[in-house]
């Protein structure tokens, strides 16, 4: 512990210094201060804390001259000698007491630029708090929903309630661990800025010229300057939960969807071709030999023997199933845009020739999927009797499935813009002939929706 600066008047030579004269070069008790106080006569002199050893303040090439001037040049504390005759004669140099105005400003500025980081970082801090807090509420609700499904099927999916909800927990650790680490370095770094602010305040609380140049926070940061430092601070929009992918693991997901996601679509009639025989529960479409007799309307298929669906989806998930065991030549299963062609015999009317449209294709035993006109073979060593089809429009993914099995067989990656219908064509197969394109078809074939209404 440094000894207590003692008054340089008193007699005694205990009594403790509260002021130093740094002209006098002298320290003094409360008493003996008091002339420098009141004797106008002494007014020019600088009164600072008291000082055990003015030697410091003298320069360390002059001995005998005090420190009066700073060398922005070469960043020194110099005397009157150094400027005339020194080392430093013809630097730049200024008083003391200007240099010291220069470096508060400095100062702050960086507190004031370490104050807005500090505010980010703990902005960031409570955002990320929330996002934590928002993933607990969805792992909640994402695990109570898995188990009231799993409730009712308790017998046939145990097994898949179990890794279902090892898969949420897994995938909440995940999420929650990222969201920990991000809020353990903001916090760290908030915490560091504000012992620099500490720093810097107390720097500024210095009066006295000299003391303030020489204290430690110059060269610290001069060491460690925070313009110069590159600082990423991450949005925190990316720590939602994703439950397609929590559950999608071990084929859960496949298994689930009827359940969580189903759908029972009715086709529209406005938009049905003709030649297409409409059930009375709107889900089965059937290939006739006589036309229906509907009237016209914008919205039908003129020369293609399809139809739309009624409903539409612009956002979440969907699910729905395709009966395609009664169509032994040749249908399509897929989705649209409204603002699929209707008219004429241009093949981008049909489901998946065109940039509105996508579909699987089922040819005899053969499968293929179309988009924008192009096909692409499938390997489907068993075909199967219902095709499942899965929207994840937000996610821009539509997925085809033996809906038996549930073995993935397409996906298809858009990002939607559009609300989609799904839609199912009923024929031979695409034809393209002098007259342009033909789409023949048997008597008596169909296609049918499954109604999933029941199971979920």
């Amino acid at each position: 512990m440094a000894a207590a600066v003692v008054c340089d008047n008193c007699t005694d030579g205990h009594t403790p210094a509260v002021r130093t004269c740094v002209k006098c070069e002298m320290s003094y008790c409360a008493r003996h201060a008091r002339p420098h106080l009141e004797n106008p006569r002494l007014s020019g002199h600088v009164l600072v804390a008291p000082i055990a050893i003015l030697e410091e303040r003298r320069c360390r090439q002059h001995r005998q001259e005090q420190i009066k001037f700073y060398c922005e040049q070469d960043d020194s504390l110099v005397c009157t000698v150094c400027t005339i005759a020194g080392e430093h004669r013809g630097h730049e140099v200024i008083p003391l007491e200007n240099a010291q105005r220069t470096k508060q400003e400095a100062f702050r500025l960086e507190k004031t630029e370490r104050e807005e980081k500090k505010t980010t970082a703990e902005s960031r801090t409570k955002q990320l708090k929330r996002a934590y807090k928002r993933v607990q509420e969805s792992l909640r609700g994402t695990k109570e929903r898995i188990s009231r499904e799993f409730e009712r099927r308790r017998e046939q999916l145990t097994e898949e309630e179990r890794e279902a909800l090892e898969r949420v927990d897994e995938e909440g650790r995940s999420v929650l661990s990222r969201i920990q680490a991000d809020i353990a370095r903001y916090e760290s770094r908030a915490r560091g800025l504000e012992q620099e602010i500490n720093q810097l305040l107390a720097a500024l609380a210095v009066q006295d010229p000299l003391s303030f140049l020489q204290a430690p926070v110059n060269e610290r940061l001069r060491r460690s300057s925070v313009s110069q430092e590159t600082q990423y601070y991450p949005a925190p929009v990316s720590h939602g939960l994703n439950l397609a992918k929590v559950i999608s693991v071990g084929g859960v997901l496949t298994k689930l969807l009827p359940f969580l996601d189903g759908r029972s679509p009715t086709l529209d009639t406005n938009s049905a071709h003709d030649d297409l025989q409409i059930s009375s529960d709107l889900r089965t479409a059937t290939l006739s030999g006589v036309p229906q007799g509907r009237p016209q309307h914008p919205h039908r298929f003129e020369r293609w023997s399809q139809a739309l669906c009624s409903e539409s989806f612009s956002s979440g998930q969907h699910y729905w199933e395709v009966d395609v065991g009664s169509a032994r030549r040749c249908c399509r299963v897929g989705v649209a845009y409204g603002t699929i062609p209707r008219r004429g015999s241009d093949a981008e009317c049909l489901l998946g020739e065109s940039d509105v449209s996508w579909c699987l294709q089922k040819l005899g035993d053969s499968f293929s999927v179309l988009h924008g006109g192009v096909e692409t073979s499938l390997s489907v060593p068993q075909p199967p009797p219902r095709v499942g089809v899965h929207l994840d429009w937000d996610a821009g993914l539509l997925s085809f499935y033996n809906a038996d099995s549930m073995e993935p067989l397409h996906s298809f990656h858009h990002t939607f813009t559009q609300p989609l219908h799904p839609g199912l064509a009923v024929g031979r197969g695409l034809f393209w002939g002098l007259f342009g394109g033909l789409w023949y078809g048997i008597v008596g074939e169909s296609v049918r929706i499954v109604d999933l209404s029941g199971t979920s």
